[in-house]
Parts: C-alpha cells; sequence; structure tokens
C-alpha cells in the first residue's frame, strides 16, 4: 500500500523502493522485481494470473512458484511496499507544502507496518520471500524517484507527487480487487489483501483531498 499501503488491506498498499540500477514501470512496480511489482503499491495487470482451484501453492519464491501461491504475491508486496516507502519519504523530504509532506510521512509510515504484515504473514505460514531491493534513502538520491517527478520541486512537485500517487493507488485497487484476491489461494493471504485495499482506499481519500487544497 506509482497501496495498499496498498491495506491488504493495501494497503493502498501500497509501492512501492528501487536500487540504484532499477527503474520504475508505469504501473508503479520495480522492473525485475518479485512478481513485477515496483515502487508503487501493487500488481501490474495479469501478475496474479488467473484464479486456481488446487490448494497446494507452492511455498517458496523461486520462479517455480505459482503467480497466485501465497510466496509469490507476499513477495510481491513485501517489494511494493519497500519501493513505496522508498519514494514516499523522498517526497516528504523534496515537498514544498506542508500538508504534502504530512502525507507522504503518512504513506511511508503506513507502507512501513503493511511490509511488517507482509513479513510476519510470510513467517506464519513458513514462505521465503523474495528480498525487497533498496533500503534507507537520503535526500539527494533519485534511484526511488520516478522519472516524471525527478526534474520537479516546489509547487510542481507537490501537485505532480499527489496526481502521481492518485493515479496509481486507483490502478492498484483495481488490479487488487479484480485480480490478486480473486485469484489468491490462501485463506489469510486474501484477508490481508483485503484489508490493503480498504487501507489504500483511505489514502486515495486523502490525496484527492489534499489535492484539491493544492489547487491548480
Amino acid at each position: 500500500m506509482r497501496t495498499v499501503f496498498t491495506p491488504v488491506v493495501v494497503m493502498a498498499v501500497l509501492v512501492s523502493c528501487s536500487s540504484g540500477n532499477r527503474r520504475n514501470t508505469d504501473t508503479g512496480m520495480v522492473e525485475g522485481g518479485a512478481g513485477g511489482l515496483s515502487t508503487r503499491d501493487t500488481i501490474p495487470s495479469g501478475a496474479m494470473g488467473s484464479p486456481r482451484s488446487d490448494s497446494t501453492a507452492a511455498r517458496t519464491a523461486d520462479s517455480s512458484a505459482p503467480a497466485s501461491s501465497p510466496a509469490a504475491i507476499l513477495s510481491q508486496m513485501n517489494v511494493a511496499n519497500t519501493t513505496e516507502i522508498q519514494l514516499a519519504t523522498l517526497a516528504s523530504k523534496k515537498a514544498s507544502s506542508p500538508k504534502v509532506k504530512q502525507l507522504a510521512r503518512k504513506l511511508a509510515t503506513d507502507h512501513s507496518k503493511n511490509r511488517e504484515q507482509v513479513r510476519n504473514l510470510a513467517q506464519k505460514l513458513n514462505v521465503t520471500l523474495t528480498p525487497a531491493q533498496g533500503g534507507s534513502v537520503s535526500t539527494a538520491d533519485s534511484a526511488a524517484m520516478p522519472s516524471d517527478l525527478q526534474d520537479k520541486s516546489g509547487r510542481n512537485f507537490d501537485r505532480a507527487f499527489v496526481q502521481h500517487e492518485i493515479a496509481d493507488h486507483q490502478s492498484n485497487i483495481q488490479k487488487l480487487q479484480t485480480q490478486a484476491i480473486p485469484s489468491a489461494q490462501d485463506a489469510a493471504v486474501k484477508a490481508y489483501l483485503q484489508k490493503t485495499v480498504t487501507e489504500m482506499q483511505a489514502h486515495l481519500s486523502s490525496l484527492k483531498q489534499v489535492q484539491q487544497q493544492l489547487g491548480s
């Protein structure tokens, strides 16, 4: 929680940091990340595959794991949350508006909590997560900043960041609801995703409110 954060329930779920040689795709997922997830909150189209009727999910996050297995879904959310944390952290330092700074800090906090939920659930289910790339970032580190935001500053950055997050949250909520949740093989994973969606919807509401306050 480009959230659920984000909740399952996304987050908005949430996103979301990438290493220096990784670039964000237009879906908010890090290229090369687990399951194609990026810095935004959730899942790219088709990443989860179609719902499966069998109950024998792979228990590791290697390349043979079904896209809808607990290992695959949780690995994707682990990477997505990390990228979102990095982007929001950078935005909280670069933004000029106190409201945008505050919202960015909340996104980073909520995605950190969501990532902890992912890792706790993975431990409970005894699955191995694909490690999230990246780590702490500084104000000067642009690795986690999408290309469409890197050259912006001041009020232009504030508006662009909020619009960027709105588009990502809307897209990722839809993907969780129509792809990830229906295809999830484990009841606990499905419940987590549903919770993340609720959280992402709350993020989306806050983002739209700040967007109105920023004006045109």
